[in-house]
């Protein structure tokens, strides 16, 4: 809606800005903001306004003392006005019809400025699509197509060094014997032995005056003119060229010939250096570099890569306990270290694999918040946000505790957040295996791509495998088998490069979904049509009638069977435990085909899956093996999950492990009765010989085997002979189990190291604020148990045939477990923390000496 102001407030505004004061900017400013009202108005009152009053020719009352002249001049006007009003008449009529004509213009010109002002303004397609490619641009970064790219500048750099070292080769003398030494060394080497040998006769020079019977006083205290044999440049050179071909002996011997020759070594020159040793875990050199080179404290780089090959150096799976003594040691002296330390110790204890490391990651995250660094960046809060799919406790995942960082990263913050930070954010909501979370997580997805998009309704996000993976980790869980065909679609038809293209990891989700896939037919639930013998009759006359084109083996049939067959990957899911394992086969069958392991004649997916080589990157490993075992065991029979396990890993050459034993027990242990039952135990047994021998190598893939995933086999055997009725068989083997695994051994808890201390400190080389207590961290180190829950069944039939005595010792051996891990979990609690271990200070008043290159 316009307003119009007042007209007199209107012609006072435009009066004010047209005074002489009022500058010329100020002016055009002015009738630029009224330029449309101020016209519209005038011009709507011109044609309306009275023309200007005529001036009379006659005066009354103006005689004075020459009254008669004047009236002689006024005759005189009169008589020629009287002589002209012939030929003025006819042009009054013409300017009155001049006047009606401009008025009328006018009226025109006014409504059209009217609406002009009235009306809002256009804009074309194309200005429309230039305003919002402005507004909705995607941040990047600003192009440089004129500058040199890195390789060519550091190829710049090594000709620029190479030609300044072969300089300074042939400006120095060397030896003869060198140069003709039957091992060909680098030129930077060959300056390096010729500049130390040169330095080490000026020093003995020195040495030699300095014992003289009567030396010069300068000469007593050691006051020496600095003798440099190369310049600063040509040290840098040769330290450059020693980098590049990761030399590292050559590069400190640079920068303990530039400290020989009174060269102060600046920090560009001695960070590549600590770099070396730090990629390389070499700690003491590291740390021989700091103490050899450096003056005063290190800097906050020096201090990362000092720390950095602390974590190098630590062997996996291990917690970082040097590198996290180094750190704390460095807050207590006030040096803090930058975030990217932090997180590179954090991940670390990520990698250790233990509940232990986990927990001390979180409370190291809570530390460096309250004591060096409050704010963390994106990259700290997406490794934070992604360790809650996999927490410290039993649970699956923390949704809560990630959507919580994202919102104080995205909302509180203002962070943007990256691709990475998003793919953490949905695999931990999809990990929780509720419906709600993976159903936020879906809508963290769309989130992803929908609102980051440019003017042209470009992304700035693309799904990667890594988004995928995490939705199928979500899909899986609660058996959404539409939306993980659909996952797996848009794989195959995206990119079919090796970063993006399907792998084990993406079959390996799909099997699995497919595995917890309820099928909405389930044949057992459908209730048989009784036949009367009549019936049955009626149908066998029927059957002697029928032509041979309607007989199994004609075209007809084949034409139906053809459609169902060609009716595979459809948009509607499997309907029966059949069609899940026809789909399944024909995704097992594409994967050998296309890595070469088998020859398909006819395409067996009826034409829905591409013709190019999708699933070329998938590799044939035993966790891909596993998930497709999975299905089988859970919508195949019995015989047929039989037959693949004993074939399948030999065909593709692929070794069993430790979950592939105790998944085909405990698929033995829920065998289904009739048929299955007695058929059962002769496959238990044959599994239970394979995981007996594979139970005494005690370790798998150079770890040795969880506590847990013996248990489960363990049980799964006792399970399984109590439901085919054997419970002779069922109590010998927990008497077995218990010998081998005696409650007893359960009492003594694992020493609980000193990075756990729960008395409150305000200074100390430990984490000051905690995330986790001691209650909440799991213990990796439980020897195998055993629990009343999981035995039920066998307590059922024991009390089914009255075997008091079985009963009895049943119930002392889960009580028995059961009161020994609570007398463990109770030591744990009172167990005192071992002794701190103090790290080492840097003693920077030692001198020490490059060795001399050979």
């Amino acid at each position: 809606m316009n307003v119009m102001l007042p007209p007199a407030l209107l012609d006072l505004t435009l009066l004010r800005f047209s005074a002489p004061s009022c500058s010329s900017r100020t002016t055009a400013t002015a009738f630029t903001v009224s330029r449309h009202a101020s016209t519209a108005r005038h011009s709507r009152h011109t044609p309306l306004a009275p023309p200007p009053p005529r001036k009379s020719a006659y005066q009354y009352g103006n005689a004075g003392p020459r009254g008669r002249d004047y009236d002689l001049n006024d005759q005189r006007s009169i008589a020629l006005e009287s002589n002209s009003l012939a030929a003025r008449a006819g042009q009054i009529k013409l300017d009155a019809g001049a006047e009606l004509a401009r008025r009328v213009k006018d009226l025109e010109q006014a409504v059209n400025a009217e609406k002009a002002a009235l009306d809002p303004p256009t804009y074309s397609e194309e200005d429309l699509m230039l305003l919002y490619e402005d507004v909705l641009a995607l941040p990047s970064e600003p192009e440089k197509a004129a500058d040199p790219t890195l390789q060519e500048l550091e190829q710049q750099q090594f000709k620029q060094d190479m030609a300044a070292v072969c300089a300074a080769e042939e400006r120095a003398v060397l030896n003869e014997q060198l140069a003709s030494s039957s091992t060909p060394l680098p030129p930077y080497r060959r300056l390096l032995i010729h500049t130390q040998t040169a330095l080490s006769r000026i020093e003995a020079a020195r040495e030699t005056i300095k014992l003289s019977p009567n030396p010069e006083p300068s000469i007593t205290k050691n006051e020496f003119l600095p003798v440099t044999l190369l310049t600063f440049p040509e040290f840098g050179s040769i330290l450059r060229l020693s980098i590049r071909a990761g030399d590292a002996e050559a590069a400190d011997l640079t920068l303990d010939l530039m400290k020989r020759s009174g060269l102060a070594i600046p920090e560009d020159m001695l960070n590549p250096l600590l770099k070396v040793y730090a990629s390389a875990g070499n700690v003491q050199g590291a740390e021989q570099v700091l103490v050899r080179y450096l003056n005063g404290p290190p800097t906050p780089k020096q201090r990362h890569y000092h720390i950095k090959s602390h974590l190098i150096s630590t062997p996996a799976n291990t917690i970082p306990s040097s590198a996290l003594a180094l750190l704390h040691s460095y807050e207590t002296q006030a040096l803090h270290t930058p975030i990217h330390t932090y997180t590179s110790v954090i991940t670390s204890l990520f990698r250790s694999n233990s509940s232990l490391g986990r927990a001390q990651a979180w409370d190291l995250f809570s530390h460096m918040r309250y004591v060096a660094h409050g704010d963390p960046d994106v990259a700290l809060y997406t490794l934070m946000i992604r360790a809650c799919a996999s927490p410290v406790n039993v649970r699956p995942s923390e949704p809560e505790k990630a959507l919580d960082l994202w919102t104080e990263m995205t909302v509180d913050r203002r962070l943007s957040p990256t691709a990475g930070a998003y793919d953490a954010v949905i695999l931990a909501c999809a990990r929780s295996g509720r419906t709600t979370y993976v159903n936020e997580a879906i809508r963290l997805a769309k989130e992803m791509l929908d609102s980051h998009r440019d003017a042209r309704g470009e992304s700035a996000f693309k799904p990667s495998r890594r988004t995928y993976c995490a939705l199928l980790e979500g899909t899986k869980r609660v058996g959404d088998l539409s939306r993980a065909r659909w996952i797996l679609a848009q794989m195959i038809a995206g990119s079919s490069e090796a970063q993006e293209a399907v792998n084990e990891e993406v079959m390996m989700h799909v099997f699995h979904t497919y595995a917890s896939y309820r099928p909405p037919f389930t044949r057992n639930i459908v209730k048989p049509v009784e036949v009367t013998q009549a019936e049955t009759d009626k149908v066998t006359s029927t059957a002697n009638e029928v032509s041979p084109a309607d007989s199994p083996s004609s075209p007809q049939q084949m034409n139906i069977a053809a459609h169902e067959l060609k009716s595979a990957f459809s948009h509607i899911p499997p309907q029966s435990g059949a069609e899940v394992i026809h789909e399944v086969q024909i995704l097992y069958d594409r994967i050998l085909y296309d890595s070469g392991m088998k020859t398909l004649s006819d395409p067996t997916d009826g034409g829905a899956l591409p013709a190019e080589q999708k699933f070329m990157h998938v590799v044939l490993t035993p966790r891909l093996l596993n998930s497709y075992l999975a299905v089988h065991y859970k919508h195949a029979s019995f015989e047929d999950a039989r037959d693949l396990y004993r074939n399948v890993f030999a065909e593709c050459g692929v070794p069993r492990t430790g979950r592939t034993y105790v998944e085909a027990l405990e698929r033995c242990a829920i065998a289904r009765r009739g048929h299955e039952r007695m058929v059962v135990m002769e496959f238990a047994d044959e599994v239970w010989a394979q995981w007996l021998a594979f139970e005494e190598v005690g370790h798998e893939n150079g770890r040795p085997l969880s506590g847990r995933m013996i248990e489960k086999a363990h049980i799964a055997m006792i399970r399984a002979l109590a439901l085919t009725n054997n419970t002779e068989g069922a109590m010998e083997h927990l008497r077995e189990f218990a010998a081998r695994y005696p409650p007893s051994n359960l009492r003594t808890p694992a020493p609980k190291p000193a990075m756990r201390s729960t008395r409150t400190v305000l200074v100390g080389e430990r984490p000051l604020v905690r995330m986790t207590s001691n209650l909440e961290i799991p213990d990796d180190h439980v020897p195998p148990l055993v629990m009343f829950n999981d035995i039920e069944i066998l307590h059922h039939r024991l009390v089914a045939r009255r075997a008091a005595a079985d009963i009895k010792y049943l119930a002392w051996v889960c009580k028995a477990y059961e009161g020994a891990l609570r007398a463990r979990r109770d030591a744990a609690l009172r167990m005192p923390p071992m002794a701190e271990a103090v790290p080492v200070p840097l003693q920077h008043d030692v001198e020490c000496v490059a060795a001399p290159l050979e």
